[in-house]
């Protein structure tokens, strides 16, 4: 819940202050052989050059935003929704990973952000070529494609996502509907499922609905 209690205010700062630099970056590297910063070669940039770019790239590109469990007189209510292990859980410690030369250009990593949600859903990362949200379509866990690799199982399920963000609050929204399952690991909690046709779940889970809260950013440099 630490994600809601931080300032919009701040919040804005740091959005205004981003796309600043993004402005700047643009004019002092745009050429007339370049049209779009998607043009650039990052071969030939500097490090610190390469990280604004896809930093702030990555923030004009997508909304963000992050997700609470709702289903009123149980466990999960209220629960924030974290990326862990490739698989999303309620209100597990978010798993995340900043390369060492990125250093403070990463944001914290504590929050698990996502993007997208008309028709696809994405993790909200920076690291190239982002990380997909899927379904397993043999057990029904929701699960999200390693950094790097756009590898799915197969029959993975990527669409059907949709979602309508408001002021406070939206809602992220699937077909078939969500679902909450105990974890079978040793940390325990609850593991995130999307009901599929043919998959059988416990009677100990409980489907709840999923508020979409607006975030400025992405959450990590890529989650694990």
């Amino acid at each position: 819940m630490r994600a809601l209690r931080s300032s919009p205010f701040l919040r804005l700062i740091i959005f205004l202050n981003s796309a600043q630099q993004h402005k700047k970056f643009l004019k002092s590297t745009t050429t007339s052989k370049v049209e779009s910063p998607l043009h650039f070669q990052p071969s030939k940039m500097k490090p610190s050059t390469l990280t604004t770019f896809l930093v702030s790239t990555a923030l004009t590109q997508a909304q963000y935003f992050t997700l609470i469990s709702v289903r009123s007189a149980s466990p999960i209510h209220f629960g924030q929704i974290t990326a862990s292990g490739e698989r999303l859980y309620i209100n597990r410690n978010t798993a995340s990973y900043c390369p060492t030369q990125v250093g403070d250009a990463c944001p914290a990593g504590n929050i698990t952000t996502f993007a997208g949600g008309s028709g696809s859903l994405a993790m909200g990362v920076i690291v190239p070529g982002g990380q997909q949200v899927y379904i397993d379509p043999v057990c029904g866990a929701v699960g999200y494609t390693q950094a790097h690799s756009a590898a799915m199982p197969q029959g993975a399920i990527a669409g059907g996502w949709n979602v309508s963000l408001g002021d406070p609050y939206g809602y992220l929204s699937r077909d078939g509907g969500l679902v909450a399952c105990p974890a079978a690991d040793e940390e325990g909690g609850y593991q995130v499922f999307g009901q599929v046709e043919g998959v059988v779940l416990s009677e100990e889970c409980l489907g709840f609905t999923a508020f979409a809260i607006n975030a400025t950013g992405p959450g990590a440099w890529q989650y694990t």
